[in-house]
């Protein structure tokens, strides 16, 4: 799962390419945070839940995210720059975990590590790239330092960070709809 930063930098320049089906940015960016804020917030909320799924070890597949259960939740209204946000967000995750850095995570997993400090290893140039601005509820974990990631690549985050931004969410809503209805028959 990509941290803050990366989620931030996404919804930033999805709304920059999508300008006019984004009214609402301060709402936007707030959906695009709030299914790994709700549980820091409030403990009782877990991540499996906020995230519509089942959590455990990315890197070996049991961490699933369900994106047909959240659109099916009659609380998600699409309409609402919030929802977009946070849609954007498990899009996201989903495309993170399985897709993008799936044998980082393995190397990761392998050294009994995590990608916490990579985070903190670029933040700063992806803060000033996509000119992020730090939110104050979240500052504390959006640590900066000076030091070279183990596992993920400035050049492949940018990429990702790209190509999430360029995400069609209709068609994905559509995509995640046919793949219901596939499964029904």
């Amino acid at each position: 799962m990509p941290g803050f930063t990366i989620h931030i930098a996404i919804a930033k320049e999805y709304a920059k390419k999508h300008e006019k089906e984004i009214k609402n940015m301060e709402e936007f960016i707030e959906g695009s945070i709030a299914p790994d804020y709700i549980p820091i917030e409030n403990k009782n909320i877990p991540k499996s839940e906020t995230h519509y799924g089942k959590w455990g070890d990315w890197s070996r597949d049991d961490q699933i995210i369900y994106l047909d259960k959240f659109l099916q939740d009659e609380k998600v209204d699409l309409s609402r720059d919030y929802w977009k946000g946070y849609f954007i967000h498990l899009l996201t995750d989903d495309y993170f975990d399985r897709i993008y850095f799936r044998e980082e995570a393995k190397q990761a997993k392998k050294n009994h590590d995590t990608f916490h400090n990579d985070y903190d290893c670029l933040n700063a140039e992806i803060i000033k790239r996509y000119q992020v601005e730090v939110m104050g509820k979240i500052e504390k974990y959006m640590h900066q330092i000076e030091d070279k990631p183990k596992y993920l690549k400035l050049e492949k985050i940018i990429q990702f960070i790209e190509e999430m931004s360029n995400i069609n969410l209709e068609q994905q809503v559509e995509l995640i709809k046919q793949k219901r209805m596939e499964g029904m028959e």
